[in-house]
């Protein structure tokens, strides 16, 4: 099952960091793997916990901060 979380409805470093420093206190055994930079200028950082992937983005084609993830994250986002 896929959860999908929108944080912002426009590009926000401080909120890409901010929910990525969430999922961290939340997770402190997830693996973070390196950040990525696409070509627009879109961050996008990855985590696994336990064989599930959670994704953070701040999206500049989307123009949006979301997050993507096999667990289910509404605790940290309501």
């Amino acid at each position: 099952m896929k959860f999908d979380y929108n944080i912002h409805p426009d590009n926000s470093p401080r909120l890409f960091k901010q929910t990525c420093m969430q999922i961290e206190k939340a997770f402190p055994t997830a693996k973070k793997r390196d950040l990525l930079t696409d070509v627009d200028g879109t961050t996008i950082q990855s985590f696994e916990h336990n064989g599930k992937g959670i994704k953070v983005f701040d999206d500049y084609d989307v123009g949006a901060v979301f997050v993507e993830s096999d667990i289910d994250l509404s605790h940290l986002f309501n």
